[in-house]
C-alpha cells in the first residue's frame, strides 16, 4: 500500500477503513498543488485512469493528482468514513445511487458553481444524469452506458443457434433462445435481475421504480410478480440454478459464468463488454431488450450515467478549483478519452467521441456505435440520480429473488416482502 497525502493527514482511522487499495500512485515530484481522487477500480480501468492523470499533469504541471483505486466492495465504506471526518477526496468518483445521498447533505460541491468545468458541451439530458431536483449539479457523467443484454457469438455458433433480431425480439424469443442454448451444455442466459432490469419490465407496464418524490416504490405489487414469474420461466428456459446463482454472487464480473465462457446471454452494463470479451477470449455483442410486442421502441430501455466525477465541499476553494480543471480534462479533453476510451461508458462530449472514434479497437467501436444508435429506440425518458436511501435496495433484490429460485418463497410472497424493503429503505 502507497499511502496518499490525505492518508498521511488522517492517520490510523484512514488506514482501517477500507482494506487495501487496489492501486495508488502519489502525483510526481513538481511543487504544484497535489489533489487526490479517489475511485473504484479494476486493472484495466486503474491502467486507464492513471494515463489520464498522467497527460493532465502533463498539459497542466501547476497541478498534481494523487490517484487512489479502492475495490466497489471497500470503496463506499471507505468513502463514508472519510467524509464523516472532513477529509474525503477532492474529486470524488461517484455513483447514482449516492449522487443525492452525499449531494443534498452538503458533501458535494454544485459544479455549476466552479469556473472550471465547461459543462456547455453536454447534452442537457447528459447533465440530468447528475442533477437534483431542484437543479444542483452534484455529479458530471464520466460516461454514458445502459443495462442491456449481451451474447457471447462464439457459444451461439457452437449451439448452431441463430443471434435475434433484436430490433424486433419477444420476451418469447428471449426463452427460446436461451433454451436452445442450454440444449448445448451451458447456461442459456443470465437473469440480471434487479433495479436495472426491472426497470425496463416496469417501463413496459407504464410504471416506475419510485414514486415522485422518492420516498416509496413507485410500481404495484402485480406488476413486481409478473417480473418474478418471469424469472422463473427463465430459470425453466436455461437460466442458471439457485446454486449457480448463489455460488457466482460474490465473485467479480470477469470471474462470472457469461465471463468465462459457460452462459450465452447475459445482463450487462455496456461500458463493461470489453472486460467480459477479454475474460472470455470471445466476440462479444450488445443486444437490445426484448419487447412485449416486438417493437425495440417498446421496450422500455434507458441511458444512464456509467460513472460520475463529484468535487468534494471539504476541500478549500483552491483546491475545488484545481480540482475542476481536472474533471473539465477528463471530461472534455480528447487526450483523456483517448486513454480512457469506453472502459466508463460513451463519453459524455459527443464532439470529442467523434474526434477519436477511428482510433478506438473493435469492441469499443462496438460499444460506442450501440449505445449512440439506441437513442433511436429510447421512448422513456433516462432517470435522474437514485433517490436518498437506494443504496441498499439492490442487495435487497439480491436476498429475496435468491429465495424465491430456491422455492422458499412464492412470487407474491417475494414481491410483498421486495416492496416492504424498499418502502423501509427510503421512508
Amino acid at each position: 500500500m502507497c499511502p496518499t497525502r490525505r492518508q498521511v493527514l488522517t492517520g490510523a482511522a484512514a488506514l482501517a477503513i477500507g482494506g487495501g487499495l487496489a492501486s495508488c500512485r502519489g502525483g510526481g515530484d513538481g511543487d504544484g498543488l497535489v489533489i487526490d481522487y479517489g475511485w473504484w477500480g479494476s486493472p484495466e480501468k486503474d491502467d486507464a485512469v492513471f494515463a489520464a492523470i498522467d497527460a493532465f499533469e502533463a498539459a497542466t504541471p501547476d497541478i498534481q493528482i494523487e490517484g487512489e483505486a479502492t475495490p466497489w466492495d471497500g470503496y463506499w465504506d471507505k468513502l463514508a468514513t472519510m467524509s464523516a471526518g472532513g477529509s474525503p477526496p477532492d474529486v470524488i468518483h461517484m455513483s447514482e445511487r449516492y449522487i443525492l445521498e452525499y449531494g443534498e447533505r452538503d458533501a458535494l460541491v454544485d459544479l455549476r458553481d466552479l469556473d472550471g468545468i465547461d459543462v456547455d458541451t453536454l447534452d442537457e439530458m447528459i447533465l440530468g444524469l447528475g442533477e437534483s431536483g431542484d437543479g444542483a449539479l452534484y455529479a458530471v457523467p464520466a460516461g454514458l452506458n445502459t443495462f442491456i443484454l449481451a451474447a457471447n457469438v462464439e457459444l451461439f455458433n457452437e449451439a448452431g443457434v441463430d443471434l435475434p433480431d433484436d430490433s424486433t425480439w419477444t420476451w418469447s424469443d428471449f426463452y427460446e433462445i436461451s433454451a436452445a442454448l442450454a440444449e448445448s451444455g451451458i447456461v442459456g442466459a443470465g437473469y440480471g435481475f434487479g433495479i436495472e432490469s426491472f426497470r425496463p419490465w416496469l417501463h413496459q407496464h407504464d410504471e416506475t421504480m419510485y414514486n415522485e418524490d422518492g420516498t416509496a416504490a413507485g410500481f404495484s405489487h402485480e406488476v413486481l410478480v409478473s417480473y418474478l414469474e418471469h424469472l422463473l420461466t427463465m430459470r425453466e428456459h436455461g437460466g442458471p440454478t439457485a446454486d449457480q446463482v448463489s455460488e457466482y454472487a460474490a465473485v467479480p464480473s470477469e470471474a462470472g459464468l457469461f465471463s468465462t465462457g459457460q452462459q450465452g446471454m447475459e445482463w450487462v452494463y455496456s461500458n463493461t463488454l470489453g472486460e467480459r470479451s477479454e475474460a472470455a477470449g470471445a466476440e462479444m455483442r450488445l443486444l437490445r431488450i426484448p419487447s412485449q410486442t416486438g417493437a425495440a421502441a417498446d421496450a422500455g430501455m434507458y441511458y444512464k450515467g456509467s460513472e460520475f466525477y463529484s468535487i468534494s465541499a471539504h476541500s478549500d476553494p483552491e483546491e475545488q478549483a484545481a480540482a475542476a480543471q481536472f474533471v473539465n480534462f477528463m471530461v472534455n479533453d480528447s487526450d483523456a478519452i483517448q486513454e480512457i476510451g469506453m472502459i466508463m461508458g460513451v463519453p459524455p462530449n459527443r464532439e470529442v467521441v467523434e474526434e477519436i472514434s477511428d482510433d478506438l479497437d473493435e469492441i469499443d467501436q462496438h460499444v460506442q456505435e450501440f449505445v449512440t444508435d439506441l437513442e433511436a429506440d429510447l421512448t422513456v425518458e433516462a432517470p435522474g440520480p437514485s433517490p436518498i436511501g437506494s443504496g441498499n435496495i439492490q442487495g435487497i433484490f439480491d436476498r429475496d429473488v435468491l429465495e424465491l429460485l430456491y422455492d422458499r418463497a412464492t412470487p407474491e410472497e417475494t414481491a410483498e416482502k421486495i416492496i416492504q424493503g424498499i418502502n423501509s429503505e427510503l421512508g
